[in-house]
C-alpha cells in the first residue's frame, strides 16, 4: 500500500489525496457530524450529500443504536463476494450517501466492520463510490478513553469532523 499523507494547516482538500474541494471526502474518507440533535445532524449530512452528488444520488440514514444489524449487513454483503443476486443495499448507494448516526453506539464488531470496510474503499481494493457520513453527540475522545470506540476508528471518523455544538466537541487530540 502507497504511503497517505495526512492533511495539515493550509491544505487544500484537492492537495491531500484526491478528496472533494467542497466536502473534503474521498473514498475512504468519511465525515463526523457532533451535535446534540439527531435532527441537526441529519441536515448536515443531507448538506453534504446535495454538495457531492447532487440531486442524482440515494440517501439513507441508519441509526447505528437502533439499527445495527442493518448496518452489518449492508457492510458484510458489500464485502463479500458478489453473488449475481439482489442488489447489495450498498450497491443502490453507489452515487449517494450512507448517514451513520449515532456511531458512537456500535459495538466492537460492528467497529471492526467499518474500519476494514474504510481500509478497503480508501486503498481502491473495494470501488464503492458512495458517501459515508457519521454522526455522534459528541466528540468520539471520550468513547475511546471509556474503552468503548476503537480509536484507530475515531481518528479516521475524525478526519472531517463538523461540530455543531461546540460544548459537545470535547477537546481536540
Amino acid at each position: 500500500m502507497g504511503e497517505r499523507r495526512e492533511p495539515k494547516a493550509g491544505d487544500t482538500a484537492e492537495q491531500t489525496t484526491g478528496l472533494d474541494p467542497i466536502t473534503g471526502l474521498g473514498r475512504g474518507v468519511a465525515a463526523l457530524v457532533i451535535g446534540k440533535s439527531a435532527g441537526e445532524r441529519e441536515s448536515v449530512a443531507r448538506a453534504l450529500h446535495r454538495a457531492h452528488h447532487g440531486a442524482d444520488g440515494a440517501f439513507l440514514r441508519i441509526q447505528g443504536a437502533q439499527e445495527e444489524q442493518l448496518f452489518r449487513q449492508a457492510i458484510e454483503s458489500w464485502l463479500a463476494p458478489p453473488t449475481g443476486g439482489s442488489p447489495r443495499l450498498l450497491d443502490r448507494l453507489q452515487q449517494g450517501s450512507l448517514f451513520l448516526d449515532q456511531v458512537e453506539a456500535l459495538g466492537s464488531d460492528s467497529q471492526k466492520l467499518l474500519l476494514v470496510f474504510l481500509d478497503r474503499n480508501e486503498d481502491g481494493s473495494e470501488a464503492w463510490k458512495g458517501q459515508l457520513i457519521t454522526g455522534s453527540e459528541r466528540s468520539l475522545h471520550g468513547a475511546v478513553k471509556e474503552g468503548r470506540f476503537d480509536e484507530n476508528l475515531a481518528l479516521r471518523l475524525e478526519r472531517v469532523r463538523i461540530v455543531l455544538d461546540p460544548e459537545q466537541a470535547g477537546p481536540d487530540r
